[in-house]
């Protein structure tokens, strides 16, 4: 082998492995949610959350770039030069959210230089009292210090200014905390986009550093707009969050079937412009053999959930009674770009259907479908006074596990409750079958529901309006005198 091949084989390993890296770092912060923008600083100027929106990496004779107390001067007035360099050559830097919610990277001043949102193992923040409430897995002992609570949409924790070390703090009471525009999260009398960070960080102790803005829309600096001074720190790329199944009440069930599922996300950030719902009996993403329902890349940039129905023909094989379901959604940006699969993970014994599997990434369908309620009353014109008038549930109907088809109630297979809305009316016998209501007052808004419980409590309800008379008065014949 010539040395030229050598050299030549060589060169085409260096690349494979350079390209193997970029692919793994790729798939690796996949999840990761980047911040852009800037943040304003009073006489510090804007911090830069990412290099690709820094000033300085474009013309070094930008006043924005230069000014500042300590480290720039300003620009003469007619430097004679422009030199441009692309951005994050001169600085790489940025401010990301992981999969934990916990931040990393720098933010850039050009008169501070780097302000870190994450531990450099030697210089501690004033305190961790937010973690244990918000963030339980923000410590040092991950190289963390700030972190994003997605329950009270604030930002918890510190950052810090590496060349003075100072700490800024996030999660002041005043005048606004860092927040986060989440989903159906809007800060109250604030125009902010979703993804968008709202709210003042500021020092920890008296220094001269002043609050730091992170929109212009509450910006507390004097006689400032966002139609004067626009700036906002965000997250980029699409995120979605907040996944929820099987939102199929009981209602829902009563009044159509037990079988349908509402499959619902939130946009956290971005811009949607499509979206892909994948759901299997499996935890497996694929869309080969198995898939149960599969909705293929469906081009909507505002929907927000993904319904299942016996007439959805994305769904081949059909919910069934009683079964868990695992599901994912991934979303597209404006880039045609997909989002990684977002899995469903929060079910719990609170949710409809249980969570009778123990397992936070299934929904389960309910056992079978739910009960038909029916009622009769005797005699129909019912007259108010000491007269009963019976109520039946006869006809009311009852579904069990492995019975397609409904069952007759009586005997023993429901539980009842009768209830009436009216002046003036006695119930004799709320949990029978059969029961005797007397009716005292005349009320034309007077109704009778009666609510059927089954072997598995499923419940559906039933009422009827009625029209109460005057009870007719006595009457006898009287001869004439």
């Amino acid at each position: 082998m010539t040395n030229f091949q050598k050299k030549l084989n060589f060169l085409i390993t260096v690349i494979f492995v350079i390209s193997g890296f970029f692919f793994f770092t790729s798939n690796v912060n996949a999840a990761t949610s980047t911040i852009r923008g800037k943040a304003y600083w009073g006489d510090y100027g804007y911090i830069y959350f990412n290099c690709e929106d820094d000033v300085i990496g474009n013309l070094f004779n930008e006043t924005q770039n230069l000014i500042g107390k300590s480290r720039y001067k300003a620009p003469p007035a007619d430097p004679g030069f422009h030199f441009y360099s692309p951005p994050c050559t001169l600085s790489n830097h940025g401010v990301y959210i992981d999969d934990n919610n916990n931040f990393f990277g720098k933010a850039w001043n050009p008169s501070l230089g780097f302000i870190s949102f994450e531990h450099d193992g030697t210089h501690n923040p004033p305190n961790y009292s937010f973690n244990s409430s918000h963030c339980s897995q923000c410590t040092s002992a991950n190289d963390c210090i700030a972190c994003y609570d997605t329950v009270d949409q604030t930002i918890h924790g510190w950052a810090r200014v590496e060349a003075t070390d100072e700490w800024l703090k996030l999660d002041s009471a005043a005048p606004l905390p860092v927040k986060l525009r989440s989903g159906d999260f809007i800060p109250a009398g604030y125009n902010v986009e979703l993804g968008d960070f709202i709210g003042t960080a500021m020092p920890n102790s008296a220094t001269t550093f002043g609050n730091v803005s992170f929109n212009c829309e509450g910006e507390t600096y004097p006689s400032s707009t966002c139609a004067t001074r626009p700036y906002r720190v965000y997250i980029k790329n699409l995120r979605l969050g907040k996944l929820s199944a099987p939102n199929w009440s009981y209602t829902n069930a009563c009044n159509s079937t037990a079988l349908n599922a509402v499959l619902r996300w939130e946009k956290l950030s971005g811009t949607q412009t499509a979206y892909e719902v994948l759901v299997r009996e499996d935890n497996v993403i694929s869309t080969s053999t198995g898939t149960v329902c599969w909705s293929g890349k469906v081009g909507n940039a505002e929907a927000t959930q993904y319904i299942i129905s016996n007439s959805n023909p994305d769904c081949g094989g059909r919910l069934k009674y009683n079964t868990n379901y695992y599901w994912w959604v991934r979303a597209y940006d404006v880039d045609n770009k997909a989002t990684d699969w977002y899995q469903y993970n929060t079910n719990s014994a609170l949710s409809n259907g249980g969570d009778p599997d123990g397992n936070p990434n299934t929904f389960t369908t309910y056992k079978h479908e739910f009960p038909n309620p029916f009622f009769t009353w005797d005699p129909l014109i019912i007259n108010i006074g000491a007269s009963s008038t019976e109520f039946t549930s006869a006809g009311s109907e009852a579904y069990i596990i492995g019975q397609p088809l409904p069952q007759s109630c009586e005997p023993g297979l429901c539980t009842y409750q009768w209830s009436a809305v009216g002046n003036g009316i006695v119930i004799s016998a709320s949990t029978s079958s059969t029961t005797l209501i007397n009716f005292w007052e005349k009320d034309n808004t007077t109704s009778v529901s009666l609510t059927v419980i089954d072997s598995d409590n499923y419940q559906c309800s039933i009422s009827n309006s009625l029209e109460i008379n005057y009870e007719l008065p006595l009457w006898r014949e009287v001869k004439a005198e």
